[in-house]
């Protein structure tokens, strides 16, 4: 039975007391009081349903299984140990600045898609296509994306759009009381299923997933210049924001373009460096202290312009351990800055030699 609301003389004092701009007497009545309530009532049941399928490990389980029976699932031996090797090392990661990582741990799997895509849904469900292995062939590039895609899900970015979503979609039969629990639940299962790869996550949201990739990679113990090769590679492989060659985490229209998202990457390996490292203006040429170190040549799949940032990456993160207090030497084929390697020269690149030579110089 629903119950009336009985509006006292002393809530209407409250209520006239409030600085809302005055409004005429017909423009709020008792009636409408009652819907608020009734519809916020309705809601609850909403929220309900998120809660369990983003919070409890019942709905989590169901969730995952559905995802698997959508999309399909790749067993590879080699794919997954690689991905749950790095999700280990993330979540310790994640792990060492929010424990609460461990209350609600991930729970993933190779979809059979040959699309480049990863997706965090709520509840930490992920879904990574097998067409990542196939465009991504470092493990450090991997671990961006993932990364990326553990930040969504530290900060409900997916849970916030889909539950926003819901509302738009759901309103007027959730208002209406026209859903019970187990309809209402099915609904909600089918968006987040359904629509994972067309969810609006915000540019703000997109700019903060990526900030603590580089964060979460970097503490995994991941080559920071990663973060900025990854995209790099995009760039090459699929153009800037070229909507055909990837889904969610590369296509939106509002996000920052590929380019942007790389030389924001570059931008924080210079500050990791203290400013010491930097690129060359409009070449693929690494300096230290303003001074030419190497321009790297291509290395198997990977072009001169993505590995420079594998260079970047190593000789800032030196930089931020204090390494460059110590001297440059060859260990078995690769520069070493005390216990950081550097580069290991390949065809075309200058030797191994001359780059620990040089860099004691410069440094």
């Amino acid at each position: 039975m629903k119950k009336k609301l009985i509006c006292t003389a002393a809530m209407l004092a409250m209520m006239s007391a409030c600085t809302m701009p005055a409004l005429p007497a017909e423009a709020f009545s008792i009636g409408d009081v009652i819907g608020i309530a009734q519809g916020a009532a309705q809601y609850a049941l909403l929220d309900k349903q998120f809660n369990y399928y983003n919070n409890t490990e019942e709905g989590r389980q169901e969730l995952f299984k559905s995802y698997q029976e959508k999309m399909g699932v790749v067993h590879d031996e080699a794919k997954e140990a690689e991905l749950s090797g790095i999700m280990n090392r993330l979540t310790a990661s994640i792990g060492a600045e929010d424990p609460s990582i461990y209350e609600k741990p991930y729970i993933y799997f190779i979809a059979a898609d040959e699309s480049f895509n990863a997706a965090c849904s709520m509840g930490h469900v992920m879904v990574v296509n097998d067409g990542l292995f196939k465009y991504l062939t470092n493990t450090d590039e991997i671990a961006v994306v993932l990364g990326h895609e553990m930040g969504h899900g530290q900060k409900n970015h997916v849970m916030n759009a889909l539950h926003k979503k819901a509302k738009t979609e759901l309103g007027a039969a959730v208002l209406s009381g026209a859903m019970g629990d187990s309809v209402l639940s099915q609904e909600v299962l089918s968006i987040a299923v359904n629509q994972i790869e067309t969810v609006q996550i915000g540019r703000n949201d997109e700019k903060e997933a990526d900030k603590l990739s580089f964060d979460y990679i970097y503490r995994a113990g991941y080559n920071p210049g990663a973060t900025a090769a990854v995209w790099q590679r995009v760039i090459e492989k699929g153009g800037d924001n070229d909507p055909s060659f990837a889904q969610e985490v590369f296509a939106p229209s509002d996000h920052p373009s590929n380019s942007e998202r790389r030389d924001t990457y570059e931008k924080r390996l210079t500050e990791l460096s203290q400013k010491h490292v930097t690129l060359k203006s409009g070449s693929d040429t690494v300096e230290v202290n303003g001074k030419e170190f190497v321009t790297p040549a291509p290395a198997g799949d990977m072009s001169a312009a993505e590995r420079k940032y594998f260079v970047m990456g190593n000789l800032a993160a030196a930089y931020d351990h204090g390494e460059n207090k110590n001297s440059a030497e060859v260990r078995d084929g690769t520069v070493y800055l005390g216990s950081q390697a550097i580069i290991t020269p390949v065809s075309g690149d200058p030797s191994a030699e001359s780059l620990a030579a040089l860099l004691n110089r410069i440094k």
